[in-house]
């Protein structure tokens, strides 16, 4: 037979059904992806042609050339694709042919809108992240790690809490995945719960809300640390007046006398609890007088050096203290520092008691301190991306005050530490046209190289972001 006759009497499109089903929802106007996931497209989208070809049985043993869109009324709740297809008949005798499949749109309603109509509860599950300390550096550090890595494009809710953020989902598994990405960042405790909502005995199934509580270490960058006699033990004798010089899934402190490091990991910090003994909020400001450089004691970024100081409201007529600090290659003579005076903090760490004067330093020195902050404020150029939070309505004046004064004190950290805001994604404000230039070349800033355009913060949360804002 010639191939004008197999043409002729060969339909390769045989096997394939010619009217196919696809599930929509009238009020959020999403499509149904089996078994259960909701997608949102639009009429002869791209995205819709691949959800409607995946409904074709038998496709997968031809060859699909091509697939286009026949346009019909929106409103007929029709849809048509005509598809192109290849198959070998005979051995080397392949056959094209071109089929319409039509689509009817079966219009339903799906659960989440469902439970909206019904006043249901739309989350499913909820992950509770806190940190009960009296600044949010740490919150506001790991809320841009997840605008970063994008790990609240599946929230259908996010909601501020006084000492934390909560997020709802719909599903068990992206809160889990977020719950990990905390754990990877953060010296975390979890905490599970779960209720049952309904249950059907009948069919033996039971739905449930399930929560996933998130209890970040009470400690954050820069605090002062007195440690429990068995954890100075156990690191070999390091401090015990410590500083804390960075936290992600493990505790790094720093023994500013010998510049000696060492790490606490989240396990062993839970098992014996402790908290700062003084935090950046009691910080003094020092005058430096002097600084003598210890050689060759060098660890890292760290420079050893004993250092002169006098506080700042006492230039000249106040007590003056040799600190031995871990500052030698950031202060020289006539510089400010910010730090601890040890004897005007009332301390209430346990078992300080237990270690002698001589261990006990009279300040401890933290960082350089630039001027003219709040200039520097006012001239600021740069700006974060914030989450589309619900906040919340019974905050008092105070507390948004002290939110404020937070978020002042985590920009003013991110221009002055170049290793610290590398991560951080920093934007351009609008209407920023050249940086804030300062007389001197050691000012902390943020140079113009480090700035990304675009400060709109474009979210995918789903349909139900504005519904769950009017639930509440």
């Amino acid at each position: 037979m010639c191939l004008n006759c197999l043409r002729g009497t060969v339909d390769i499109t045989e096997g394939l059904p010619k009217e196919c089903t696809v599930t929509w929802c009238r009020a959020c106007e999403r499509y149904l992806q089996p078994p259960k996931y909701w997608t949102k497209c639009d009429l002869e989208s791209k995205e819709l042609l691949t959800l409607c070809l995946k409904k074709i049985k038998g496709l997968g043993k031809m060859h699909l050339v091509d697939a286009s869109w026949i346009w019909t009324e929106p409103h007929s709740r029709r849809l048509k694709i005509k598809l192109t297809v290849q198959k070998e008949v005979f051995s080397g005798t392949v056959i094209q042919q071109s089929v319409v499949i039509e689509y009817v749109v079966n219009a339903i309603q799906c659960e989440t809108c469902a439970k909206i109509a019904t006043g249901q509860e739309q989350w499913v599950c909820v992950l509770q992240l806190r940190q009960r300390v009296e600044h949010k550096r740490m919150l506001l550090y790991l809320e841009q790690m997840v605008i970063k890595h994008a790990m609240h494009t599946d929230c259908i809710k996010i909601q501020a809490e006084p000492d934390g953020l909560d997020f709802y989902f719909d599903s068990r598994s992206p809160a889990l995945k977020l719950l990990q990405f905390f754990n990877s960042l953060a010296p975390t405790k979890r905490i599970d719960a779960e209720q049952l909502v309904s249950s059907d005995l009948k069919n033996n199934t039971a739905n449930f809300h399930y929560s996933y509580r998130l209890e970040i270490a009470r400690l954050c960058r820069e605090d002062l640390v007195c440690l429990t006699r068995p954890l100075y033990t156990a690191l070999g004798g390091i401090g015990p007046i410590v500083l804390v010089i960075k936290m992600f899934s493990s505790i790094i402190i720093l023994d500013p006398k010998t510049l000696n490091v060492q790490e606490i990991p989240s396990a062993t910090y839970w098992k014996s609890p402790f908290t700062a003994c003084a935090t950046t909020r009691v910080m003094t400001q020092f005058y430096v007088l002097d600084v003598e450089i210890v050689p060759g004691a060098v660890n890292g970024k760290y420079q050893l050096a004993d250092i002169t100081v006098c506080r700042e409201s006492e230039i000249g007529s106040g007590k003056e203290y040799i600190v031995r600090s871990h500052l030698g290659n950031v202060l020289y003579a006539g510089d400010t520092a910010m730090g601890y005076d040890l004897g005007t903090i009332n301390f209430n760490a346990d078992g300080m008691e237990s270690y002698s004067a001589e261990q006990m330093p009279e300040v401890v020195l933290v960082r350089k301190h630039y001027p003219n902050q709040a200039l520097r404020r006012r001239r600021r150029k740069w700006a974060l991306k914030q989450l589309p939070k619900v906040k919340n309505l019974n905050l008092t004046k105070a507390q948004e005050a002290k939110e404020e004064a937070a978020m002042d004190d985590f920009l003013d950290e991110l221009e002055r530490d170049a290793e610290y805001r590398k991560n951080v994604p920093l934007y351009k404000k609008p209407d920023a046209v050249t940086m804030t230039t300062m007389n001197d070349p050691e000012e902390a800033r943020v140079g113009l190289e480090e700035l990304l355009d675009g400060m709109e913060l474009e979210e995918e949360f789903n349909h139900l972001e504005e519904d769950l804002d009017s639930d509440e």
